[in-house]
């Protein structure tokens, strides 16, 4: 007998949610900060906790019938590991893409409508947004474009390309399936005007927040302590950091640091520049920062901001403590040096712990550290390319995909994120508990900078980065060079916002 989609769609559902349940019943000694939206001891991030939905949250799916029509997505690939795909043929029994395949039947289901998904790489996606809404075509309906990449969303918005969501009513911002820390980062303007959003509807989200990686098995010979107690004792700081950083560094009999695959010298950090730069701002630290008003304004001149840099710099600075790889090709990575066992600590996406299935040694993650211990929380940046979910000022349904698209992300909330956490990191990538409870402190933690988000401070952020990768702290002298830049990118799109 022939199955049907729908009832395939039912057993997926069950198989899903059984999985889940029985993965968090065995994980129940693992802290769970879900009902804290303020996060104490400085473990947190004040953001709700996306792995469950809470019991009392109940959703109405409106009584529409969309006519059978095509749902059109504009989504980017790229290379770089992330798990992208919005729209799936088929279920495929890998945990992950049947629980995405089975959110998409049932909104199809609901609202007979039929989701089609187009893709661009990456590189490409920003000059096709602007070539097909700029002609006035309506081809998508809903676009996942890059925060930043060749240029910046914010240049795109300030083109009049995309709707303010706030304007939609059935997108419920107030709900716990839109991200409510990016939210509110980058909503600007008297009118908390936002033309972008964070759902789980594009699991790529999830795989962003830069975080800490170690070699247990290295710590342990080198007979320092574990680091989980210092995250979650608030102690988890640049200092300490740079204290294990150091330890790792060992020549091991070779003549220098200098790299060579066969050379028995161990670094103590890697990472590349992006991964210094999420270190900067999880010190809390802004280039862009907003007013009482919403009014944003260049931040990034503090006497704390230009100590972070010092201590990033004298970290860096330092050869064999730190080391900048990202050569793909010729296997000189930061990914490839951690997991061959030339690191003892590594700064990566949380997408990095796919490429580190098949390491040896185990391995553990933390939050990226604090400035200091005055610090009261934990910042996880996530990094810049995330892209981010749009409508374009083409689509002349926007209620319509406001109804879906909210559907899409309460059911991303309810049964894929806790797919992603529950099962694919918990039990498929991380290797103790004490990974599982540092995950759940990335995640409650994750930020996006506001001056990143709209392309204000872009070129400032790119060459901190660049000095501090190399041991440089540039700052005082590459903020007077672009301060009135910054202000004027401000101004510009405050202009046409307000």
């Amino acid at each position: 007998m022939k199955i049907t989609k729908k009832i395939a769609a039912v057993f997926i559902i069950i198989i899903i949610i059984l999985t889940a349940s029985c993965n968090s019943q065995a994980n129940n000694n693992v802290e769970n900060n879900n009902d804290n939206n303020d996060i104490q001891d400085g473990i947190g991030g004040g953001v709700k906790s996306d792995t469950e939905v809470p019991e009392t949250e109940s959703y109405e799916f409106p009584d529409m019938d969309f006519g059978g029509n095509d749902f059109t997505f504009l989504n980017p690939i790229q290379d770089w590991g992330f798990y992208t795909s919005i729209v799936l043929e088929s279920a495929t029994g890998e945990i992950l893409d049947d629980a995405v395949y089975t959110r998409n039947r049932t909104v199809e289901e609901k609202f007979n409508v039929n989701f089609k998904e187009i893709n661009f790489d990456i590189g490409d996606i920003e000059q096709k947004i602007k070539t097909t809404v700029l002609s006035g075509e309506s081809v998508y309906d809903a676009i996942y474009c890059p925060a930043y990449n060749n240029s910046s969303i914010g240049a795109l918005i300030t083109q009049n390309l995309f709707i303010n969501l706030k304007s939609i009513e059935e997108l419920q911002f107030d709900k716990p399936w839109w991200n409510q820390s990016i939210q509110d980062e980058c909503a600007i303007g008297s009118g908390n005007n936002i033309y972008f959003n964070i759902c789980d509807i594009n699991i790529m989200d999830l795989q962003v927040p830069w975080c800490i990686y170690f070699n247990e098995d290295m710590i342990k010979n080198l007979e320092l302590e574990l680091p989980y107690a210092y995250v979650k004792n608030g102690k988890w700081t640049y200092d300490k950091l740079a204290e294990y950083a150091k330890a790792g560094a060992q020549l091991n009999g070779a003549d220098d640091f200098k790299w060579d695959h066969e050379n028995a010298a161990v670094y103590g950090l890697t990472a590349w520049q992006h991964g210094i730069g999420a270190l900067l701002s999880a010190s809390g630290e802004r280039y862009v920062s907003k007013d009482e008003d919403n009014n944003p304004y260049m931040s990034a001149e503090t006497e704390r901001f230009f100590s972070a840099c010092d201590k990033i710099s004298q970290l860096t600075q330092e050869k064999g403590v730190y080391q900048s790889a990202n050569d793909w090709p010729n296997l000189f990575n930061f990914q490839y040096i951690f997991r061959d066992g030339k690191a003892l600590l590594m700064i990566g996406e949380l997408k990095a712990a796919d490429s580190l299935r098949q390491i040896d040694s185990t391995f553990g993650i933390l939050p990226l550290p604090k400035y200091d211990e005055n610090q009261s929380r934990y910042y996880s940046p996530v990094t810049i390319q995330m892209p981010v979910l749009t409508i374009p000022v083409t689509n002349s349904e926007a209620n319509k995909t406001g109804t879906i698209l909210d559907a899409m992300a309460y059911l991303s909330y309810k049964n894929v994120t806790p797919v992603f956490f529950d099962v694919t990191m918990a039990q498929k990538r991380l290797r103790n508990d004490e990974s599982i409870e540092m995950l759940q402190i990335i995640k409650d933690s994750v930020i996006y900078d506001l001056g990143m988000a709209y392309g204000w401070s872009n070129s400032l952020y790119l060459s901190i980065r660049e000095g501090l990768d190399n041991g440089k702290n540039t700052a005082v002298t590459i903020i007077d060079k672009n301060r009135n830049k910054i202000e004027e990118n401000i101004a510009k799109t405050m202009d046409l916002i307000n």
